[in-house]
Formats: structure tokens, sequence, C-alpha cells
């Protein structure tokens, strides 16, 4: 409990940086979602930490603004010259007029918000560690970009070019690390919690906003909707343990991962893939794209809401740029997303409008915007998809019911009901229900070719696609509850909906006793929250060298360290430094580079570096990647057994850092 307590400062300062950044797009949020019970005030989080973030991409890109703490300033005193203009032109009046009437609103969504913000830093102090699974790709991609002065950061694994991934979200946390002063072995597990807090915040509030669209008597129904709605969303899982558990006569036994790998693996077939759900991505913790970008699709379907439903007359070139901007940020995120939610706004604007035409012409021009808003980064990075294939593995349709049939028993009825009485916001949920139906669909049909074997290759479309349509049934499902519930006529009716939808919500939320109790340990010992500590345990010379490094040097120089195998401790310096290396994790670099001939070259090279005979050729090689220190530790003397140190002074390399087992060289 003290290790908690003396967490629970960080908890804080980084929740107030959240805070500290949303007063500036406050104005700005109060004033799109006007029409909003609670005038969106949770969304402007999701606003400013994008928003922030996309001008220090842009500014960082140009040359314009550097990445530094001064340069933040630099940038909030330009938004403070934004609103002062909203001011100048009388908007304030309006907007302090809203922060008095609705205050109470706002507190309540904000203690929500914090008390997800303190649950789920306290569950990720149980099992802090960043390392495992892809947790050294995320770190890495944050620390690279806290140490780059202009944009695009540096890739830690391929020294000498930039990351050629989808880095923005990893950019959002390194902008709110930088902000907060607090350091990234910690923020890394604050950023997982403040994610898991905003997902499950901004969905109470969509989903209470839906409702409220139904001019409901009070505002319980709002706040039952949402809380429904954002459980499902934020912690539900499906109804995959209880079918194991029925055939295997037990549930004591279950594996929790099981549920995000079914298809494919129960029984074993040569179509393995992966199906994932949100509570899976906050348990396990890798700071990924498609967990990144969760804040900003729910942002984005509540814009959308507001433009259809509220707005419908507003300036088609105002709400098409906006509605680029936000997709654009979704794609530098989760390159996915912008495809999935390009769908969802197809289906919103069609159904909405009636015409395919004027859902062609919207299309087009948030395409045109998105283009736009992304060429800054797309000047810089080379897309890594290899074509569209036809699927030749399909589903079993009892393995899709068991993932997704709560949600279907909650919908059909929906769907039933609305075709003989239909209210203008159906449309909207109707969308959203039609949306991931077809995003559950096309794995089926069709996927994109990547690195992936034979056996998954359809494993990262289904993914990333059944993901989504997880977030977008989950989002429906209390708004669905309410309209049904307050719509149906026959009490009877009424009864069963309740007892259905009761059955498919409680077994959703069983799922997160066996998941959180497994990967953390049953909750029983806090370790705190620095994710760093592992290394201090099973590598301390590797953890003193790497302090060292991190505090001596202070820019961003090449450095040299031992290539291995993805998904291990290799690469262990540049993660925790943000200093680029030759070469890093293999397979990814291969996944990112579009082919295993550079990595494998570059692999081959390290070796020689460190083991080659002829130290001229090693000198030369140095000098081919602008190597500025030497990293000499447990996983070099693992990876290379016969190496001998003081080869390196011999190249005229001066040691600078010695302690029990590591040396480090300067060039």
């Amino acid at each position: 409990m003290n290790l908690f307590l003396a967490d629970f400062k960080y908890i804080i300062l980084w929740w107030l940086t959240a805070v500290f950044a949303s007063l500036f797009f406050l104005p700005a949020t109060f004033k799109i979602f006007n029409k909003f019970y609670d005038k969106g005030y949770l969304f402007a989080k999701t606003f400013a930490s994008f928003g922030i973030t996309f001008i220090v991409l842009i500014t960082g890109i140009f040359e314009i603004i550097p990445f530094t703490k001064v340069g933040l300033w630099w940038i909030f005193g330009l938004l403070i010259l934004v609103n002062l203009l909203l001011f100048k032109i009388g908007y304030f009046k309006d907007f302090f007029k809203t922060l008095c009437s609705h205050y109470r609103i706002f507190i309540f969504q904000e203690t929500i918000y914090l008390i997800i913000l303190i649950f789920w830093s306290y569950v990720r102090g149980h099992a802090p560690d960043i390392e495992g699974l892809e947790k050294y790709m995320d770190f890495g991609f944050v620390n690279s970009a806290l140490k780059t002065t202009f944009m695009p950061p540096k890739d830690i694994w391929f020294g000498g070019l930039p990351i050629n991934y989808y880095y923005f979200g990893h950019l959002v946390v390194a902008v709110l690390t930088k902000l907060s002063g607090i350091s990234s072995a910690l923020t890394y597990n604050l950023a997982i919690a403040s994610i898991c807090a905003t997902t499950f915040s901004q969905t109470f509030s969509l989903a209470g906003n839906l409702i409220y669209c139904l001019k409901p008597k009070s505002l319980k129904p709002l706040i039952i909707g949402g809380l429904i709605s954002a459980l499902l969303l934020t912690f539900g899982g499906n109804l995959h343990w209880l079918y194991k558990s029925i055939k295997l006569g037990s549930y004591q036994n279950y594996w929790y991962p099981d549920a995000t790998r079914f298809i494919g693996f129960d029984p074993d077939t040569t179509d393995k893939t992966i199906h994932e759900f949100p509570l899976y991505s906050f348990v396990v913790s890798d700071l990924h794209g498609h967990l990144n970008d969760i804040p900003m699709v729910l942002f984005f379907l509540a814009v959308l809401l507001v433009f259809y439903y509220y707005l419908p007359q507003i300036n088609l070139f105002l709400k098409t740029a906006f509605l680029g901007w936000i997709l654009s940020c979704c794609y530098m995120t989760n390159a996915w997303d912008f495809a999935v939610y390009g769908l969802v706004f197809g289906f919103v604007c069609l159904l909405f409008t009636s015409s395919i035409f004027q859902t062609f012409k919207n299309g087009i021009l948030v395409v045109l915007f998105w283009y736009l808003f992304t060429l800054p980064f797309s000047l810089n990075f080379i897309p890594m998809a290899e074509g569209l294939k036809i699927s030749d593995g399909h589903t079993p349709f009892y393995q899709l019911f068991i993932l997704y049939g709560g949600f279907w028993l909650i919908a059909a009825p929906f769907i039933l009901f609305i075709i003989k009485k239909k209210k203008p916001l159906d449309l909207f949920i109707l969308a959203i229900i039609i949306s991931a139906t077809l995003l559950i669909i096309i794995p089926e049909i069709i996927y994109i070719k990547d690195i992936y074997i034979y056996d998954h290759r359809r494993a990262n479309t289904m993914f990333k696609l059944v993901y989504q349509a997880f977030i977008l049934y989950s989002l429906v499902s209390g708004v669905i509850f309410y309209r049904l519930i307050t719509g149906l006529k026959s009490k009877i009716l009424v009864v069963f909906y309740r007892l259905l939808f009761s059955f498919v919500f409680l077994i959703h939320l069983i799922y997160p006793v066996f998941a959180i109790n497994s990967f953390y340990g049953g909750l029983k010992k806090y370790h705190g929250l620095n994710g760093q500590s592992y290394l201090q345990k099973i590598y301390p010379d590797n953890f003193l060298a790497i302090e060292w490094l991190k505090n001596n040097v202070n820019y961003q120089p090449v450095i040299v360290e031992a290539v291995g195998d993805s998904y291990t401790t290799y690469g262990q310096v540049s993660v925790a430094t943000g200093f680029p290396t030759i070469q890093g994790w293999v397979v990814h670099e291969w996944l990112w580079r579009g082919g295993y001939d550079k990595p494998a070259e570059r692999q081959a090279e390290v070796e020689k570096i460190y083991l080659s005979q002829n130290l001229a050729e090693a000198k030369s090689l140095l000098q081919k990647y602008a190597v500025s220190y030497i990293f000499v530790g447990a996983k070099e003397y693992e990876k290379y057994p016969t190496l001998d140190p003081s080869r390196f002074e011999k190249i005229g390399a001066k040691k600078v850092y010695q302690n029990n087992t590591v040396s480090i060289y300067q060039l």
C-alpha cells in the first residue's frame, strides 16, 4: 500500500496534465458538442491530446517548432491566441455560461474518468514490466519520440532511418510525458490506464448522448445506458469462456487468451486467426495502435452524430475537413481505422441523406482532406500492405456466434423492432450495427496479404476489423437496451428482452475475472508503476549502464548492441534510451522495411563489428552507420560468446563507462 501511495502522486500529476491540456480545447469542444447534454466535456481530452500532437508533428516535420518543452509552450501560446480570438468574437460569454450551468455534470464525469484511471493504474502496478509481447517496440517508439527534436522520430532498430510504422499514438504519449515531466518508465503504464479511463468515460458520454436524442424524462436512463455500454466496451469479453467451460465440464482451468485465439486453434487448423477486443489489450498492455486509437475513433463517432443528426445543415467543407482530419489522426495511429470508420461514415451518410450521390460527394471530400492532413506523415512512410487476396479459409458459424453471438442476440430484436417503428436516431444505430457486422464478414471473403505465414494469412486482417466490430457493437448495446424496454408495448417481450440482455451482459463481464486474476496474479502483490524495475532485477549491470547513457548523453546518437529475435529482451538499450541501434528485432524490421534482405544484411554486419578478426572491416562498418557508442553487456556476451571487448580500443574507441559486466565505448 505504501508503494501505491508513492505512485499516487504520479497518477494525479498525469491526470492534471491531461486536464490542463484539455482546457485549451474546451471552448471548441463545447461549440462542436453544443447539442449534447454534457457538451462533450469528456471528449476535450482526446481532442486536446491528438490536436496538440498533430501540431507537434506538422511543425516538427517542417522544422518550425522543435519537440522540446520550450517548443510545447510555444504551441500552448498559439492555442492561447486562438482562444483569445474566440473571446474577442464573443464566444466566451456562452462558454462561461455553460461552465456555470453544467459544472455538476462535468465534475461527475471527471470523477468517473479519475476512478477508472486510478483503478487501472493500480491493476497495472501488479505486473508493470515493460517486457514481453511487443512492449519493447511500443516503449522504444515513445522513447525515440522523446529524444527527437524534429519529426519524424528515428527508428530505434534501424539506425539512420525514421520509423516506418504508425507511430502517432506513441507520439501522443510522448507529448504528455514531456509535458508532465514524469519518466517514460512510469508514463507507459499511466498511458495504458488513461486510455482505459478515456475509453470508459467517452463511451459513457457517447452512449448517454445517443439516449439523450430519444428525449428521456430524466438523466437516469443516460447514466444507466452509458454505464452498460462503457462496461461492455471497456471490460467486456465474449461467450467463449462459457462455451469452453461447458465443453470441459469446468471453468476453473479456463485460459483467458483462448477467447482471442479460437478460430484456427480449437480445433487446430491451417487458418489461425486473431480476434482480440479492448479488455484483452488493457490486460496484456501492449501500447499498440489499435489500443491507442480507441479514444479517437470514439471521438469520430461522436462528431459523426453531431454532423448528421444534430447539424445536417453545417457547411459541407467544414464538416468534411474536420472528419478528414480525425481520420488522418486515426490512420497515422492505426491505419486500418481509416478504412473501418470510412465505412461507418459511408453508412451514416447514406442512411441520413438517402442519397448515393450525396454520400459519394461527402466521401470524396473526406478522403481529399484526409490525404492532405496525412501527407506530411506519408512523405516519410512506405505502406507495408502487399495487396488483396480472396479468403480460402472460412470460419464455422458456431465459432463466430461464440465470439459475437451475444451482440447479435442484443441487436437482432432491435432490427426487428425498427422495421415497424423507427425514429431518426435509429438510423445512426443501424449504421453502426451494419458496419460492425460487415467487419466480421469481410475476412471471410478477402484479406490483405502481409508477411505472416500461410497458416496466419488472414489473422491480421481479421484482428484489425473485428476489434472495431466489438467496439461498435458494445457502444450501441446500452442504447438498444433502453430503446427496446421503453419502446416495446408487450410486457412479456420487455421481460424476455431484459432477461436476454442481462444474460449476455453478465456472461461478457465475467471474462475480466479470468483475465485480470491470471495476468495480475489475483492482484495480490503491488509492484509499482515503474515498468523498468524488472531490468534492475534481471540485468542490474545493464540497467546501471542504460541509466548512465540516459543521464550523460543528451542527444540521440547511433549505438550498436547485439541483434536478437523478436519478442525477446534483445534491443533493451535502444528501447530504454531511445537511441537508434544498427539493427534490432529482425522480424519486425522485415515487416516495416518490406523485405528480409536489408535487416539480414545489417544483422550480419553487427556480428562482424563484435567478432570479425578484420578490425579495419569492423571500424569501417562503425563509420558506415555513424555509430557513437558501442555497448558490451549481458546480451552481447550471450549472443557473441567469443567476444573480446578490448578489440574496440584497438580501433580507436574510448571506454567511457565500466561496471561489473558492462563496458561502453565511445567513438
